[in-house]
């Protein structure tokens, strides 16, 4: 973006979109009293932009929709545990750089009434984009194997190494590629990591052991306590490398003699099953596949052959 005209404490020179006294309720603390219990927070940022264009167009797609902006903030921090502010005004910054695309961003994230003599305590952070190297990453998850237990602790191990930005429903799907076999509880979350393809599947693969999911050769679409797959990365196309424990057919060995095998994001199953795009369309409905060209929302339109594609499947209660 271009340098707009106004000051920033950091010399930044860009334009600023205001957000302030965002309240939420969270768990943020390591006192005794504060763990597990939600406090108020208050998150103000400054956004730097360029709104020029957005001044001669009268049109949001010009600037930062500070709405969405909102929304994405409060839904992240309510559905998220920290023990400290900086964490919580760190991982915020994040989100408005990676979202957004902003090219810097002032966090101040307070807590009211939380020590004797004062008002309040809270910390004030800047970033920029040289600060994080994120991308925004959607993974596919599934189960039929005590599916509520495994989805909830799959998303709590996932939280553990990467922000989990959104969650679609859990949606009650019928298997596809093995028939019988109770029905799959598939949903998909929303990330932000800064591990590269390789390093989040062997992550993944690590959640589904601890899960105890159980690879038989023999029967590989059969029930699994866990599934997790990497559905889309952002809009980029891309090859990477991981070590075959299914002990399948791979395209070569590595020299330590394990078996690699090769996978392709976007994963292929977006464009085949309902199972897999409507989730991902309920989290991004307008996001663009990258090699397809439509929106997961046309796709997953196309594959179940209705425009409520989100009513395709019974949704389950999972966090209850």
């Amino acid at each position: 973006m271009s340098r707009g005209t106004c000051k920033l404490p950091s010399g930044g020179g860009y334009d600023v979109i205001r957000i302030d006294d965002l309240r939420c309720r969270t768990e943020a603390g390591l006192l005794q009293d504060e763990i597990g219990q939600k406090q108020e927070v208050i998150i103000s940022l400054r956004l730097g932009c360029d709104v020029r264009e957005a001044g001669k167009s009268d049109d949001v797609r010009d600037s930062v929709n500070y709405s969405d902006v909102s929304k994405d903030v409060i839904n992240y921090v309510e559905s998220t545990s920290f023990n400290l502010v900086e964490k919580l005004a760190t991982d915020v910054a994040r989100i408005c750089i990676a979202l957004y695309k902003v090219p810097w961003v002032q966090v101040l994230v307070h807590k009211p009434l939380v020590a004797r003599f004062c008002n309040s305590v809270g910390v004030q952070i800047e970033r920029t984009p040289d600060d994080f190297n994120d991308s925004v990453v959607y993974l596919s998850l599934g189960s039929n194997i005590h599916p509520r237990k495994n989805l909830k602790d799959a998303i709590a191990f996932l939280k553990k190494k990467v922000l989990v930005l959104k969650m679609s429903s859990p949606f009650l799907t019928p298997p596809q590629l093995q028939t019988n076999q109770p029905d799959i509880v598939n949903m998909a979350v929303q990330i932000l990591t800064e591990m590269a393809p390789t390093q989040l599947k062997t992550f993944t693969l690590g959640i589904e052991k601890e899960l105890l999911r159980v690879r038989d050769p023999n029967n590989k679409h059969g029930p699994c306590t866990i599934d997790i797959d990497i559905s889309l990365w952002g809009s980029e196309v891309l090859e990477y490398g991981v070590i075959d424990i299914d002990k399948e057919e791979a395209n070569h060995s590595s020299p330590y003699g394990h078996v690699i095998r090769t996978k392709n994001v976007p994963d292929p199953d977006v464009l085949r099953f309902a199972h897999v795009a409507v989730p991902l369309a309920e989290i991004s409905p307008h996001l663009i596949h990258p090699t397809n060209g439509s929106t997961l929302s046309s796709i997953a339109t196309d594959i179940t052959g209705r425009e409520d594609y989100a009513n395709t499947f019974p949704i389950v209660e999972l966090f209850r």
